[in-house]
């Protein structure tokens, strides 16, 4: 009835793979006041005050970062009020930048505007500090659509003859 047995060694423990990074997302009701930094993928609907830095950045069409960008890829659709350096970059027809990029490669949807200086990375001699570059500040804030002469929600260069 009871028979002596050696008890059954316990299942070997599977090796682990690497954690992968996750999925951070700022959702359109998010503000965040700061730097972000994460090795995750980053997914911006919201608005980020301060600089970002991640391993992937997706930026949706209604999302504005006001602040530098350093990433590995980026795909960018909203508003960038600041620097951006990527690997690999793309900016797509719903996107505004008002600052300078640095890029390994980049690709621009047409409609993109960009309102700055473009150039490769190794030519400008970036490290992994971030982007050496400066934005060039410009009187526009996406909070402020529709304020403009215009209407149309984008800033305006003086008129040259107004100020005689």
């Amino acid at each position: 009835m009871f028979s002596r047995s050696t008890p059954a060694a316990p299942p070997k423990a599977k090796p682990g793979r690497p954690a992968s990074p996750g999925l951070s997302f700022i959702g359109p009701e998010t503000l965040v006041s700061g730097d972000l930094v994460t090795a995750a993928q980053l997914h911006v609907d919201g608005r980020i005050d301060g600089d970002v830095r991640c391993g992937q950045l997706i930026q949706g069409a209604e999302g504005v970062i006001a602040g530098n960008i350093h990433v590995g890829e980026a795909r960018l659709a909203g508003t960038v009020e600041g620097t951006v350096s990527a690997g690999m970059l793309i900016v797509e027809a719903s996107a505004r930048i008002l600052g300078d990029v640095a890029y390994e490669t980049i690709s621009i949807e047409a409609g993109a505007q960009i309102e700055g200086r473009l150039g490769r990375r190794s030519a400008l001699a970036l490290g992994d500090d971030g982007p050496g570059l400066i934005a060039t500040p410009v009187s526009f804030s996406p909070a402020g659509k529709g304020a403009s002469a215009d209407g149309r929600g984008l800033f305006t260069l003086p008129d040259p003859a107004a100020a005689n």
